[in-house]
């Protein structure tokens, strides 16, 4: 008990005593460069007339006067005066503070009865340090258990000194532990900012090839603590290789002929083994270097070997082998060759075959359009049209952009084809007419024209390879109504002709309606003779308008004929009354027995009904009334 008691008591004794340190001695906190003010704690504007003031600073352990001031008056030193001044609160004022201003400084006051007082305050300065410079090994670090070298960081213009901190993969390394050697030298430069540099040393293994190391360099401010880190960086790890691998760089999975093909052969160690490269059962190597690019074709398929020898390993031998197969497509060879020249109206069957790497699909088109899946096309000409470009096209299925075209020009040689428009005009005597006539055929035939069986001038307003076209125009006279035109055309093989039937337009018609029988004007007239000579086609159009009125005349007379037979056959049934013979009394009730009408039918076949009266004969003539049904 009376151990604590005396503990207690010297705990206390040492808080005071901390205390009174505390009270005389302060810090002030400064950065390189900046201005500070100093406190006089023991001053008092009280006895500032009495009393005499005094700021020191300490050198070499000895006080030694700034500032001076009291009844004799004021006094500075006067090497000074340029950066230290007293404020009207008797505080020290430093400008431009430099790292020799760190140093403990006195305010000492002394009243009129020669007793002083005094405060202490102690000046640091701060300097940031630069951004830490990281700098490891170039060379290659051979795999050891041994402590190397691995690397240097370093940090300049720091003041107070910096501490230095390195890393591995975001873990610290601490000096002593696990083989790890921090040395850290520290430089003071002559302008008194410190310099300081952290050797890191480690044991090396196979997994700090993926490392990355970085150091961290902390120092104080006035306004606490701060941390620069450097960049990150790799180191080189030289280890042996255990095996080789072989295997081919292409853009393409599949590998055709053309594409760029390189070999690679690589080592699981750092550095990479001396590689040599050979085609299998060759004994001269392709290259000596680890890789080989080439433009491969067919004849490069095969087997590839890699040989490869371990500096690091007593120069221990390894292999590694690899296949690369070259899918090719030859151009396809048709069963026939081509041009090929055919009759009008033949048959043509064509194979396609093709040699390839793997399986392949055929198909024939034309003008893009796939026509026949499969290798063979079987052709009937039937007409010109026919005649033209197929190609075979050949495609190796899982091989992309593989294909290869071949093509078969087909030529269709027969008697020519010909049309002629319009087939049938009407015309008038002074009109200017206008007719065309296509021959298709091959050898290209000659159009001629005719009239009334004399050969007339044309013009050719267009020829291609098979097909010709020919324009007539010419003005129409008397002898040409109701003449055929006739145009033929004519090859190496045949001729074929085609006529123009030439009516005479009637001067002038009739238009049903209202206006029955009224003649058309001579202006309507003209009109129609001028867009017939301006327009071929109108007349085409004139002959589909009669061809409709024609039907709608059959139409009606058929509704009409039905009609008839349906009100035929509700007579004969008895069930239209009006349309036989009879009387029927219209008298008033009054008059029933003194008027009696007889209803008599249009045909005298049907005989007259007498309807009964009151009288039982016959009434004379004159008293007789009849009734016309018939309106």
């Amino acid at each position: 008990m009376d151990i604590l008691i005396l503990l207690s008591l010297c705990l206390l004794c040492w808080k005071e005593i901390q205390g009174q340190h505390d009270h005389l001695t302060k810090e002030a906190k400064v950065m390189l460069g900046q201005n500070v003010n100093l406190p006089c704690d023991v001053y008092s504007h009280d006895d500032s007339s009495t009393s005499t003031l005094q700021w020191l600073y300490e050198k070499n352990g000895n006080p030694l006067q700034i500032y001076a001031t009291g009844p004799k008056g004021t006094l500075i030193e006067s090497e000074m005066k340029s950066r230290y001044s007293v404020n009207t609160n008797m505080q020290l004022v430093i400008e431009d503070v430099q790292l020799q201003n760190e140093t403990l400084y006195i305010c000492r006051v002394e009243d009129q009865n020669g007793v002083a007082k005094e405060n202490k305050v102690y000046l640091r300065v701060y300097k940031a340090p630069d951004e830490p410079e990281i700098l490891m090994e170039e060379n290659g670090i051979q795999t050891t258990n041994q402590t190397v070298q691995i690397g240097a960081c370093e940090s300049n213009n720091g003041y107070p000194a910096p501490n230095m901190t390195w890393y591995r993969n975001n873990t610290q390394l601490k000096n002593g532990k696990n083989g790890v050697v921090v040395t850290s030298l520290v430089t003071v430069q002559s302008n008194g900012l410190i310099t300081v540099k952290s050797i890191l040393s480690s044991p090396v293994e196979k997994s700090d090839a993926y490392s990355t190391f970085y150091c961290e360099v902390s120092y104080h401010l006035p306004k606490g603590l701060h941390m620069k880190e450097s960049e990150r960086k790799n180191i080189t790890v030289d280890y042996p290789s255990t095996e080789v691998q072989l295997y081919v760089k292409s853009k393409s999975e599949m590998i055709k002929e053309g594409d760029d093909v390189e070999l690679i052969c690589v080592g699981n160690g750092n550095p990479q083994p001396e590689i040599t490269l050979y085609k299998k059962d060759e004994e001269s190597p392709l290259s000596d270097v680890a890789s080989y690019s080439w433009k491969v074709s067919r004849k490069d398929s095969g087997g590839y070997i890699c040989k490869a020898l371990e500096v690091l390993d007593d120069f221990k031998e390894m292999q590694a082998e690899t296949e690369l197969h070259v899918h090719f497509l030859d151009p396809p060879v048709l069963s026939i060759e081509s041009p090929v020249n055919v009759e009008l109206g033949s048959v043509l069957s064509v194979s396609c075959h093709v040699n390839a790497s793997a399986q392949i699909d055929i198909h024939w088109a034309r003008e893009g359009r796939t026509i026949v899946n499969g290798s063979t096309l079987s052709l009937s000409f039937q007409d010109y049209t026919d005649a033209g470009q197929y190609s075979c096209v050949a495609s190796v299925t899982d091989v992309q952009g593989l294909t290869q075209t071949k093509e078969l020009k087909v030529l269709i040689k027969g008697k020519p084809q010909v049309t002629v428009s319009p087939q049938r005009v009407e015309v008038r005597d002074g009109e200017q007419l206008t007719v065309k006539c296509t021959a298709i055929g091959n050898p290209v035939p000659q159009i001629t024209w005719y009239i009334k069986g004399n050969e007339v001038e044309s013009q050719i307003i267009n020829v291609s390879e098979s097909e010709i076209m020919s324009e007539l125009t010419f003005r129409v006279t008397e002898d040409h109504l109701n003449e055929q035109l006739l145009c033929k055309a004519h090859n190496e093989l045949n001729s074929s002709m085609e006529y123009i039937q030439l009516h005479e337009r009637p001067a002038a018609t009739t238009v049903s309606g209202d206006h029955r029988g009224s003649k058309v004007t001579e202006e309507q007239i003209s009109k129609t003779e001028y867009e017939s000579t301006r327009d071929p086609s109108i007349e085409s159009r004139s002959q589909k308008s009669y061809g409709v009125v024609i039907v709608a005349v059959i139409v009606c007379i058929l509704l009409l004929a039905i009609l008839g037979a349906v009100l035929y056959f509700l007579y004969k049934k008895g069930c239209i009354p009006c349309g036989r013979s009879g009387t029927k009394d219209i008298t008033k009730p009054g008059e029933k027995d003194q008027i009696v009408v007889e209803m008599k039918p249009d045909s005298p076949a049907e005989e007259s009904v007498l309807l009964p009266g009151a009288q039982d004969k016959k009434q004379p003539v004159d008293q007789e009334k009849y009734m016309d049904l018939r309106n």
